[in-house]
């Protein structure tokens, strides 16, 4: 392939004011006041506004992920800094909340710092995609499967002090880990299937011939 590389400043020769990278920034806005709600309930469970506050930040951060991308084409405001935006916004969320449910509710800090690593793998990949190779690499099924397990695991784990007081209407809800370790897979799985589709691209992209009425190409990666 033909290598063109990008410059950082050419992400904002497009639109940027949008909704939905209005959308996409709101999720990491909401960040503080989910701090702030969570500390209060993690210190006294029998706050229930707290708790209450805290699932209604994590399913606003969930619901503007998906009318983020929603609004996007539908308003016809899909453009190439949206695509980055949109991701390293979820990256954002998703760290922070993990972050809060290992400091205060005992989710597996080794599976953090696992996430940690695999995102700041993924930002590397996407910049050094767009800058080195002027390609925009498209999102695959365990990313967005993983932003869902993450967001799965949050509320299950800050809900444990809940069931815990008020009791469960199902036992297994007492083992939050089960999403800990279901995320564990997905983040492997997903790791393994950025490996095989970029792999070439980044090391040898000499051996990769970009045809733009491939349909196959046209799902892992878009020229810019």
């Amino acid at each position: 392939m033909q290598i063109e590389e990008k410059k950082a400043k050419d992400l904002f020769q497009d639109r940027i004011f949008t909704l939905s990278n209005f959308l996409s920034v709101f999720r990491v806005l909401l960040l503080p006041f989910f701090f702030q709600s969570t500390y209060a309930y993690a210190h006294d469970p029998a706050n229930l506004r707290a708790f209450s506050a805290s699932i209604f930040y994590a399913l606003a951060a969930v619901i503007s992920d998906y009318l983020d991308g929603l609004f996007a084409r539908l308003l016809n405001q899909e453009t190439t800094l949206g695509r980055y935006l949109d991701p390293v916004c979820d990256k954002l969320v998703t760290l922070g909340g993990l972050f809060v449910v290992t400091i205060h509710f005992d989710f597996p800090s080794w599976i953090l710092i696992v996430y940690f690593i695999r995102e700041i793998l993924g930002v590397w990949l996407g910049g050094y995609l767009y800058l080195k190779r002027g390609l925009q690499g498209r999102p695959n099924w365990w990313g967005k499967f993983g932003v869902g397990i993450v967001a799965v695991s949050v509320i299950w784990y800050m809900s444990l002090p809940y069931f815990l007081q008020f009791g469960a209407p199902y036992s297994f809800l007492l083992h939050p880990v089960i999403s800990a370790y279901v995320l564990l897979f997905v983040l492997s799985a997903g790791v393994v299937a950025y490996m095989v589709r970029y792999w070439n691209i980044v090391f040898h992209p000499e051996a990769i011939e970009l045809d733009p009425e491939n349909k196959k190409q046209a799902k892992k990666y878009q020229k810019i």
